[in-house]
């Protein structure tokens, strides 16, 4: 072979290579993906993201029953359930873990330390100070990336007040083992009292004593902005009742409590958070990107819902911009 023909040999070799490492822009024809999602329990938010996840993939060609298989994996809210079901989807040799809450996403990093399956997580709200990440303006150079969402605290501390002038004492009701409930309780409370404002917190470890740390919660305060908090939504209902029957205005952070009787939410889009977290951090690494190149990324869909019926019930009048801003207006 002469060196003309060798030069050609080697160029069409070195392209055939550069184009192998290359990431896809579409999954692989004739194969099936297979992707471990998990959550610490089953609640409306979280399920909500995981529906946009799902769809998420699709859109990029990911579609259940055709080249993916989702195995999706519920901790009841137990901790030890969350390794166990990490160390299930590695055994599995899945080709991504999708860990939805905190608990779930520390313990699939810590099974999944080492290994080549990457983690990409979402469902945290500052994954720095849960010790999930040490940065979240860079890549983490190992198997670990994902999607996190600090709640807009501020902007909802302003429509509580437009809608509630006279606030003096805010409330709220937690379940402290929870991290992603104590970092936003600390930030809610930093704001708060930053305005002037008391702020009043109980803890629950159920959510059979939500009851009655609502009641003791009424006793205390005169306006309640309650957080996403997985024992609490479990018992969202309980609040409302107690919140009704004492006209104490209810407001929360998390938006599937607003159909359930909050006057107000303003905060991320669950299903959208989903859709993005798969989009822009799931759908690359199926498609070969390495996860410890891509830099987290965190949420940037918010929405208004508001309440009428629960604002008069608890003789709250909802500005009218307020209103048409609102992406959902519930009348029950």
């Amino acid at each position: 072979m002469n060196r003309r023909a060798l030069l050609a040999l080697a160029a069409i070799l070195a392209a055939g290579t550069a184009a192998a490492q290359q990431p896809r822009t579409e999954p692989e024809p004739g194969r099936t993906y297979r992707v471990g999602f998990s959550q610490i329990v089953d609640h409306p938010a979280l399920n909500e993201t995981r529906q946009g996840f799902i769809d998420g993939l699709a859109k990029a060609g990911f579609v259940v029953g055709r080249n993916l298989v989702i195995d999706y994996q519920n901790a009841q809210g137990d901790v030890g359930n969350a390794r166990n079901i990490a160390e299930k989807f590695l055994a599995d040799r899945v080709d991504l873990i999708a860990p939805c809450t905190t608990p779930n996403v520390q313990a699939a990093i810590r099974v999944a330390r080492g290994s080549k399956t990457p983690v990409v997580f979402g469902c945290v709200t500052n994954p720095v100070d849960s010790g999930i990440l040490q940065s979240m303006e860079s890549p983490t150079g190992t198997n670990v990336t994902g999607f996190y969402g600090i709640p807009p605290v501020a902007q909802m501390l302003d429509i509580v007040l437009r809608m509630r002038p006279q606030a003096k004492s805010f409330g709220v009701i937690y379940n402290a083992a929870e991290t992603n409930s104590q970092i936003v309780n600390r930030i809610a409370k930093a704001e708060v009292e930053r305005r002037g404002f008391s702020w009043r917190e109980i803890h629950v470890a159920s959510s059979a004593e939500v009851r009655n740390a609502a009641e003791a919660l009424a006793r205390q305060t005169d306006t309640w902005l309650m957080i996403q908090d997985n024992t609490v939504a479990s018992a969202f209902d309980a609040i409302t009742r107690v919140a009704r029957d004492a006209k104490i205005p209810l407001f929360s952070l998390d938006t599937t409590t607003v159909e359930r009787g909050a006057i107000a939410s303003y905060a991320q889009n669950q299903y959208q958070a989903g859709v993005d977290w798969a989009t822009d951090v799931a759908v690359p690494v199926l498609l070969g990107r390495d996860a410890g190149t891509i830099v987290p990324v965190r949420y940037r869909a918010y929405d208004l819902l508001v309440n009428t019926a629960a604002a008069k019930a608890a003789d709250i009048t909802i500005p009218e911009d307020l209103v048409k801003r609102a992406s959902k207006v519930f009348e029950r």
